[in-house]
């Protein structure tokens, strides 16, 4: 029932939210970890955590709204994650309101918490997260490379991160109905660790990529 109302809330970010839901169960991660979402956007990942039981840190660069106003409407803003391509009437953007309306609409406000960081320097310890999820984020990164470095210092030694990034097919099908042109994310070009394992659970719109520390 909640996961309904997750998808009438956030309408066409929400077809993958099913394939997400059920990889998040299977990760059998504690309700009593430590969670890190980085890249808040419409709070469509946060929520999603939150009413999986979990307590969530969420955030993304301190921005000037008027400075960036260009790049928040244009999808280029590599500041921001789940950024889907505003400048096209054809698309529903009641999910742009407040992220925390729509985190209280599913009862979940409580289990998340807003600050702000940069990806790329990360203001936490290291080893202080079990959890470390990127939806929709990685591509808008400018150094991709050192921002999952950072993630994998901020990791416990038995975390996962969880990268999930859009189908090739599904980047082809956005430029066809709309001409905007996303990367596509593969995180093994970005990180080149013995030490680090990538495993791949590809969906219909998005792929998910599970990263552990060997």
């Amino acid at each position: 029932m909640k996961l309904k109302k997750y998808k009438q809330i956030f309408g066409e970010f929400a077809e993958d939210a099913e394939f997400i839901d059920e990889n998040i169960k299977k990760l059998n991660l504690d309700k009593d970890c430590k969670i890190l979402d980085i890249g808040t956007g419409i709070g469509a990942m946060s929520s999603l955590l939150a009413l999986n039981g979990f307590n969530v840190l969420t955030g993304e660069p301190d921005v000037d709204p008027e400075k960036n106003k260009w790049d928040h409407e244009h999808h280029h803003d590599e500041s921001h994650g789940q950024n889907h391509y505003p400048h096209h009437e054809n698309h529903d953007w009641k999910a742009w309101g407040n992220w925390k309306e729509s985190a209280k609409s599913l009862g979940v406000l409580n289990k998340i918490k807003f600050q702000y960081f940069d990806a790329q320097d990360l203001p936490f310890n290291d080893e202080s997260f079990n959890g470390i999820f990127l939806y929709d984020s990685l591509q808008h990164i400018q150094n991709r490379e050192l921002a999952l470095k950072e993630c994998i210092r901020v990791l416990k030694p038995a975390g996962m991160i969880i990268i999930i990034e859009w189908t090739k097919k599904q980047i082809e099908e956005e430029y066809k109905k709309y001409g905007c042109k996303i990367d596509f994310i593969n995180p093994e070009e970005f990180t080149n660790r013995n030490d680090i394992s990538i495993e791949l659970n590809p969906g219909k719109y998005v792929n998910i990529y599970i990263l552990r520390q060997n």
